[in-house]
């Protein structure tokens, strides 16, 4: 499912089919060799992880993990040999305490900081993991304004103090807006971007300041975008809620994929198309990467076989509850869960389709300029395609074959990335690898 409001399109200009691809790819080893790990079974207790961390390098190699999302409010730092360096911050209510955090980024020079909605701030920490200063998110009296303004997806910007930041879907800003009227807080006193659109968030002052970088193609002109009719009463319902959330969703609709890069620069993609666009700071675009590759187009047998699979991951407990679960938030109150179950299957049932399956599936840059390009597996719903490896100015180096690599979930300097990854208990734990300097 994505995280925003699409319809079809064709696109011009591209030919070639995905099977035709595969036999231009060149092939690349993933043979990384490994640095350190830590989690698991038997990690001592700083290293123990309830669930999948968030994980950062600086650019001494340095690597930073929390559990976000109703996490333990703590960043542990992880030296280049794997031993710990310190512990920043806690739980708790004052300075340099964190109230449930949603996620965090690290600047070049290891100053950290991390959104924190239950002080309605930023929380900057300095390279000794020493608390800063807050950086207030509106007038900071209102604890709604946090929660519709923090967006889960932001990155530091290199040059700092600053975030690069996606817009929260509309969805959830419409949520937000209700909650906030139904506890009297006064209504945000401009528009930001929503999940289409990124932002820099300025972190020198004592509030933050958002200024818009770059609005991204929306395919749903917003005149046809479906009505949303929600009220206060609808909020005491769980079907109310999901439904909200699920407004306007499509399967297989794309999503703006994107990274920052090392000068600060922007790489980004958001259509069904193989086109990557590379923005300058100020987010104009300065060139497009393509390859010749087709979306493919959803059939019958893919809408079903995706509707059985997504039944039956509810079914399994892998839905909703168990998610609200893993991030913190216990059982639900009796009648809630099975309410969201039904809402949740109705959903499922009904639920449109996007015509086409994005070529693309995950986008992520290096430090050292080269991007790493996920797509789709040999189904649709495969959860790990091929990676191919291009550089920023379009020359392309080569591909993972599907399954052979997972896409790191964070690229550091001299060829350092971490793989977050679960054991047969499902217990956490980060390993930290080398590439190749083709691949960097």
């Amino acid at each position: 499912m994505g995280r925003v409001l699409m319809t079809a399109i064709a696109f011009a200009g591209v030919a070639g089919t995905g099977r035709g691809l595969e036999a231009q790819d060149v092939p690349l080893a993933a043979d990384f060799p490994e640095v350190y790990r830590v989690g698991g079974f038997d990690a001592p207790e700083w290293a123990e992880f309830a669930v999948p961390p968030g994980v950062s390098f600086d650019a001494s190699g340095r690597l930073y993990a929390m559990e976000t999302f109703m996490g333990s409010g703590s960043v542990v730092v992880i030296d280049t040999d794997g031993t710990l360096v310190r512990v920043v911050g806690r739980p708790g209510e004052g300075p340099g305490e964190i109230n449930r955090p949603t996620g965090f980024a690290v600047w070049p020079d290891g100053r950290l900081v991390i959104a924190d909605p239950g002080h309605g701030a930023y929380q900057i920490f300095d390279p000794d993991g020493e608390f800063e200063r807050f950086v207030r998110v509106g007038s900071g009296t209102d604890p709604l304004a946090a929660v519709g303004s923090m967006s889960g997806e932001f990155r530091s910007d290199p040059a700092g103090p600053a975030l690069i930041a996606q817009g929260t879907p509309a969805q959830v800003g419409a949520l937000t807006d209700l909650f906030g009227e139904l506890l009297g807080a006064e209504a945000p006193s401009e528009e930001g971007v929503d999940d289409r659109g990124l932002e820099r968030l300025d972190l020198r002052g004592e509030t933050v300041v958002g200024t818009p970088i770059l609005r991204a193609w929306r395919p749903t002109a917003a005149e046809d975008e479906p009505d949303a009719e929600l009220s206060l009463d609808d909020l005491t319902e769980a079907s109310g809620i999901v439904a909200m959330m699920m407004r306007g969703v499509k399967w297989f609709e794309p999503e703006l994929l994107w990274d920052v890069l090392s000068d600060g620069g922007i790489v980004y993609s958001d259509s069904t198309a193989y086109e990557i666009k590379v923005t300058d700071r100020a987010g104009r675009v300065t060139r497009t990467l393509r390859r010749d590759l087709n979306p493919e187009p959803v059939t019958r047998r893919i809408r079903e076989a995706v509707r059985e699979r997504r039944l039956r991951d509810m079914e399994e407990g892998r839905g909703f509850a168990a998610g609200f679960r893993a991030g913190g938030g216990g059982e639900m109150p009796a009648g809630f869960e099975a309410g969201v179950t039904e809402t949740m299957r109705a959903a499922i049932e009904d639920q449109e389709f996007f015509d086409v399956v994005p070529v693309l599936t995950a986008l992520r840059a290096t430090r050292d300029g080269a991007l790493w390009l996920e797509r789709r597996g040999e189904e649709p719903w495969a959860e790990f395609g091929p990676i191919d490896v291009m550089r920023v100015d379009g020359e392309y180096v080569g591909t993972f074959a599907a399954g052979a690599t997972k896409m790191p979930d964070a690229f550091g300097p001299d060829g350092l990335v971490a793989f977050v990854e679960l054991d047969e208990l499902d217990i956490p734990s980060i390993v930290v690898r080398r590439l190749p300097a083709e691949v960097r």
